[in-house]
């Protein structure tokens, strides 16, 4: 499982620092589907699932977060939109 975080957070974080809101929403929907079939699938319990569900979200929004901040601090002179 740890390995799996790492890998949601450098593609949060890949996600922030090169592309736009739109691609990040997609990634969410999909990801939220692919964990809600892996958690039930597994046979995980409904409080499970719903703790492997936020824990996904969760790390991929807020290395988006970060890969945003870093985008911003390299960008910060030019006239680039970040969101």
């Amino acid at each position: 499982m740890g390995y799996a975080a790492i890998a949601l957070a450098m593609l949060g974080f890949a996600i922030g620092a090169l592309f736009r809101l739109q691609v990040i929403l997609v990634v969410i929907a999909l990801l939220l589907l692919f964990s809600i079939v892996l958690s039930f699938g597994s046979g995980l319990s409904f409080s499970d699932s719903l703790m492997m569900i936020m824990a996904v979200q969760t790390v991929v929004q807020g290395s988006y977060f970060l890969g945003l901040l870093a985008r911003s601090a390299l960008a910060s002179h030019s006239q680039r939109h970040i969101l």
